[in-house]
C-alpha cells in the first residue's frame, strides 16, 4: 500500500464523431493502473455513435448542441457537472485522438502533481504516431522533450511563452488550483495555456511529466495550418498580458527551425527543408496577419 492517501482522479474526454478508434482509447483507459473515481465524454452531436460507445464502456455521457462547444468553456462545465455528482482532487482531460502508450500514463502523470503541493497542473510527453511525417515528429519533439521539468514563474525570463505552456490533449489538474483561478476561461483556442499562465502568475508551479506518455500527431494541410495559427494570433492580441508577462512567441519558433534543418539534413533531402521553410512561412503569416 503507499504511504500516501490515493487522490480521487476524474477523466472528461470532449468528443465529436471520435471515429472507429475511439473504442481503443476507452478500453485504454479502463486498463490503467490509477483508480478512477469518474470518466466523463462531452459529446457535440457525434453522427458516428461516439456517445454510445462511450456509454457501453461505462462511461458518463453529457450531450451538448455542437454550436455550444468552446474549447474552455466546455472543460469549465464539464468538470462542475463532474463535481456535483462527486468530489474530486485532480481531473485529467483528453482529446479523442490520443493514444495512450502503456498502462501506466495516468499514474505517471498524476502521482507526481499529487505529491507535489505547489504545483497546479501537469501534462505528459506527446509522442507521434507510428508512421508520421517528419515535419509531424519534429514538432512533438520541440515540445515534448525527454527530460522532466517543473515550471514557475521564475522561468519565465529563460523560457517565455513556453513557461505556462501545457496540453489539454494529456493533462491533469488539481481541481484546487484550477478554482484559484476561476477554471478555464471562454477562449477559442489556447485555454490550457492561459490556465497555466494563471497558475504561474499567483505561485503555482507546472510540471511536464515525459515519462507519461501519449502518442498524438497531426498532418496539417497548409490550409489547417494557416487557420490554426491565425486563431491563436487573435489569442494573443486578445490577451496582451501574456506577452508582457512572458514575451513572445518568436523565439520557441526559432528553436523548431533549428531543428526542422537537423531532421532535413539528417534525411539529406533538400525538399524537405523547403517543405518545413514554406510550412513555417505560413504559419508566421498566418499568426501575425489581423
Amino acid at each position: 500500500m503507499p504511504d500516501y492517501q490515493v487522490p480521487r482522479v476524474g477523466v472528461i474526454i470532449p468528443t465529436r464523431d471520435a471515429g472507429r478508434a475511439f473504442p481503443d482509447l476507452l478500453a485504454a483507459i479502463c486498463r490503467q493502473d490509477l483508480p478512477l473515481v469518474a470518466r466523463l465524454v462531452v459529446d457535440s452531436g457525434s453522427q458516428d455513435g461516439t456517445a454510445e460507445r462511450a456509454r457501453e464502456a461505462g462511461f458518463e455521457v453529457f450531450s451538448i448542441a455542437p454550436q455550444a462547444f468552446g474549447h474552455g468553456r466546455t472543460r469549465r462545465n464539464a468538470l462542475a457537472r463532474l463535481l456535483r455528482g462527486c468530489p474530486l482532487d485532480i481531473v485529467i482531460y483528453l482529446t479523442q485522438d490520443v493514444v495512450l502508450e502503456d498502462a501506466t500514463a495516468f499514474r505517471r502523470l498524476v502521482l507526481p502533481l499529487w505529491l507535489d503541493d505547489g504545483a497546479g497542473a501537469a501534462y505528459g510527453r506527446q509522442l507521434p504516431h507510428h508512421g508520421a511525417s517528419p515535419g509531424a515528429a519534429v514538432l512533438r519533439a520541440a515540445n515534448y522533450p525527454p527530460k522532466s521539468c517543473r515550471k514557475t514563474l521564475a522561468d519565465r525570463e529563460a523560457l517565455g511563452l513556453r513557461a505556462p505552456f501545457l496540453s489539454d490533449s494529456f493533462a491533469a489538474y488539481r481541481v484546487i488550483a484550477l478554482r484559484s483561478v476561476g477554471s478555464f476561461p471562454d477562449v477559442e483556442i489556447c485555454e490550457d495555456m492561459m490556465v497555466g499562465a494563471r497558475m504561474l502568475t499567483i505561485g503555482w508551479a507546472v510540471r511536464y511529466e515525459a515519462g507519461a506518455c501519449v502518442r498524438h500527431s497531426h498532418e496539417l494541410t497548409l490550409r489547417e495550418a494557416w487557420r490554426r495559427y491565425h486563431a491563436i494570433g487573435r489569442f494573443h492580441r486578445a490577451e496582451p498580458w501574456l506577452r508582457d508577462a512572458f514575451g513572445r512567441a518568436e523565439g520557441a519558433g526559432l528553436g523548431l527551425l533549428r531543428m526542422q534543418m537537423h531532421t532535413a539534413w539528417d534525411h539529406r533531402s533538400p525538399l524537405l527543408a523547403l517543405r518545413f521553410l514554406a510550412e513555417d512561412a505560413v504559419k508566421y503569416l498566418a499568426y501575425r496577419v489581423h
